[in-house]
């Protein structure tokens, strides 16, 4: 699982571990707020394409190209 602070920030924390262990590292951390809490097989994903949702030449289904 991970414990992800302050995500997309400067600052960003990411804590990974079992659940098990994970009381425990987060505990050795200053994150005293809210933070994301991931569980499962997604966090081993790997090769797959980045989102398009910012970019401006993504054809979306209502908006059209960059609206």
């Amino acid at each position: 699982m991970a414990v992800v602070f302050r995500a997309s920030w400067p600052d960003e924390k990411i804590i990974r571990a079992t659940l098990g262990t994970i009381v425990g590292e987060v505990a050795k951390t200053d994150i005293d707020r809210t933070a994301l809490i991931l569980v499962g097989e997604v966090l081993a994903a790997r090769d797959f394409r980045d989102s398009a949702l910012y970019d401006s030449a993504y054809q979306r289904r209502y908006r059209g190209r960059g609206s």
